[in-house]
């Protein structure tokens, strides 16, 4: 039995039954607790916090965790954001059912993790909200369908719908993203999520240490040049340079995962053909089945993964008639990526 504290809560985890649902209780007062966005109801008369009750649901193959009992609308005490970071730690995927965000909410939520990174161009923002990104088909100015031949549409299609790691290719690479549903298609449409931290487990002991110490070089246009989009203007190159990033990557925990993805371009030492098959056999053991999560998608779903380990794509579904929309935020990195034996040099 595995058993890991939350600051004052006990989680524990049967190995022998992956599917037990975890309980957390707690009773205490605002002023000696402090507030963060999420859940938490207030006794009206005393200030006290109600009882409450999180469900944490670990999933039969490992790969993710189901949470429930929490509001995540409202200030979140502090217990129960402990809660919820040593889960996602533990899990590396967590999801959440039936919520009602407001892009303020998720925002709000967001924040509790770190710094959120900005998306520059105002269409693809959310209400006019620089961290909160658009995933849709849908056009904002007029609320309808774009066109399938659309070029930044087309474009951002291909991207997605290709194994990636969000925000690889930045210099400090984010943290997290947090991806909510908000119309979602009835056929199709589901995001796989691949671990490469189980797939990095799986690999043989001679394997792992040919692997642990190569650099491999993460680049935007990588994707763009292998799905023969044009690139981008070269003022907006210039803001994502390519970024050097150690292969094996240490998650804080210390469990280690394969920091590869769409926009991994080339391995240092390597020609490009070989490093190219080196980087596609380690993307085929990653996005075996025993490593994938499908999430099928319904409106008020949040999933919320690791950026360091959850590889994941945008399954099709008709782009002509059924509308997609989902809002994604992205807790930035703050410091370089750590390898094997730390930050590359």
């Amino acid at each position: 039995m595995l058993i890991f504290s939350t600051g004052g809560i006990l989680l524990h985890r049967s190995l022998q039954q992956p599917r037990t649902c975890h309980r957390l209780r707690f009773k205490t007062t605002p002023s000696a607790l402090p507030m963060r966005s999420g859940a938490g109801n207030l006794e009206p008369e005393t200030g006290n916090l109600l009882m409450a009750e999180i469900t944490i649901t670990p999933r039969a193959t490992g790969i993710g965790a189901e949470v429930g009992g929490i509001d995540l609308g409202k200030p979140l005490p502090d217990k129960s954001f402990k809660a919820l970071r040593s889960a996602f730690e533990a899990y590396r995927l967590l999801v959440f059912r039936n919520l009602h965000w407001t892009v303020d909410q998720q925002v709000a939520y967001s924040e509790n993790f770190g710094a959120l990174e900005d998306f520059p161009d105002p269409k693809d923002q959310a209400e006019g909200h620089k961290t909160v990104l658009r995933v849709t088909n849908i056009d904002r100015a007029t609320n309808t369908i774009k066109p399938v031949d659309d070029p930044g549409h087309k474009s951002f299609t291909l991207g997605t719908s290709a194994w990636h790691i969000d925000s690889s290719f930045r210099t400090q690479p984010s943290k997290a993203s947090v991806l909510y549903a908000l119309e979602m298609p009835e056929d199709g449409g589901d995001t796989m999520f691949a671990d490469t931290t189980l797939a990095y487990d799986s690999l043989s002991e001679d394997r792992k240490r040919a692997l642990e110490n190569l650099v491999i070089v993460h680049d935007f246009e990588e994707t763009r040049r292998r799905h023969k989009l044009p690139p981008r203007p070269p003022e907006v190159q210039a803001a994502t340079p390519p970024a050097r990033q150690p292969l094996v990557a240490e998650r804080a925990n210390g469990r280690r995962a394969l920091f590869i993805g769409s926009h991994a371009a080339s391995i240092e030492g390597m020609t490009y053909e070989d490093a190219r098959t080196l980087i596609d056999e380690l993307e085929e053991i990653c996005t075996q089945p025993e490593y994938t999560y499908r999430h099928e998608w319904k409106d008020g779903d949040m999933v919320m993964f690791d950026n360091i380990c959850m590889m994941h794509q945008a399954m099709p579904y008709d782009l002509a008639k059924s509308r997609r929309l989902l809002h994604r935020t992205t807790v930035a990195g703050d410091a370089p990526l750590a390898g094997v034996n730390g930050p590359i040099a």
